[in-house]
């Protein structure tokens, strides 16, 4: 079959977690907004200190889908961006999220984390639940890392890691797949120069290695040429499991023109025809994989979104 004629009926998905004959939310996702205090060259949200495609969420704007995914068991909830500390709501929707699940944030841990240390470090403290930190880190080279990042980026980053882990907190360092880019190192050779490079400083971590970087956003100019997109038909299905795909238990909000927005995954934002409405309930349908990404990082390279 020819790519450019697959139809909707031939196009492979996912259909949504079911137990027990009622759906199952174990992850959601707040994408707190597209802007940030960094303009990274391979963002794929294209993020930047002007960036406000996807507006800044505020607490009111997550209350009715905390209390709707607690009715649907949500065990996991993650704020990405854009940086969630430049959001001035940030503290509060951490804490009313650690009531109902465990909470994870991305961030760059730059400048904006700094005064919020001590606040962390007692919501850690008073919370049943885990609060943890998934921290960018490009680079096990300081040089390579502010490439990506901007001049200095590095040791600002390294500073509040150290912050973090004084304050009790094991952070998760993320790097994408710019760290494999001009080397021909393994993956157990540039797990060991991360662990080297945290262990000098006195830091326990963990490490977590995004497989592919997402052909979309500011990383596209870095790419110069991106790759052809490969379609994902319902015979290709049959060589994966749907509970590899975060749209098979998950669900992301995202805060366009005003309103919040359910979308599949945060790997796809601020595209119409991924929106899947504004009511949690009624957006556990099938998903179909008709996304670039979908096939570029979760199919092919076996990416996963979550911890």
């Amino acid at each position: 079959m020819h790519l450019n004629t697959i139809t909707k009926s031939d196009s492979g998905f996912v259909n949504f977690k079911v137990l027990d004959g009622k759906p199952v939310l174990d992850d959601l996702w707040f994408m707190v907004g597209s802007r940030c205090n960094l303009s990274c060259k391979h963002c794929y949200v294209d993020s930047s200190p002007t960036n406000d495609t996807l507006e800044q969420i505020g607490i009111e704007d997550i209350r009715p889908y905390l209390l709707e995914g607690k009715k649907f068991g949500v065990s996991n909830i993650y704020f990405t961006g854009g940086e969630p500390f430049i959001n001035k709501d940030i503290i509060k929707m951490i804490y009313e999220s650690l009531k109902i699940a465990d909470v994870t944030i991305l961030t760059n841990a730059t400048f904006p984390i700094a005064q919020y240390v001590d606040d962390l470090k007692r919501l850690n403290e008073i919370t049943k639940k885990e609060l943890k930190f998934r921290v960018s880190v490009d680079h096990y080279d300081k040089d390579l890392h502010d490439e990506i990042r901007g001049l200095g980026m590095f040791n600002v980053t390294m500073k509040n890691i150290k912050k973090l882990s004084s304050a009790g907190f094991i952070p998760i360092i993320t790097t994408t797949a710019y760290v494999y880019e001009n080397n021909k190192k393994t993956t157990d050779e540039i797990n060991n120069n991360f662990k080297e490079l945290f262990s000098d400083l006195g830091i326990n971590i963990s490490l977590k290695i995004l497989p592919y970087n997402l052909e979309q956003g500011a990383n596209l100019k870095r790419i110069k040429k991106s790759s052809d997109k490969v379609n994902i038909t319902t015979n290709c299905m049959t060589q994966v499991k749907e509970s590899d795909f975060q749209c098979h238990n998950g669900r992301t909000l995202q805060k366009i023109d005003g309103k919040m927005k359910i979308y599949p995954c945060p790997i796809i934002y601020n595209d119409k025809k991924h929106e899947m409405g504004t009511n949690l309930k009624k957006s556990f349908d099938k998903v179909y994989l008709t996304h670039k990404s979908c096939y570029d990082f979760c199919y092919r390279s076996g990416g996963s979104c979550t911890n």
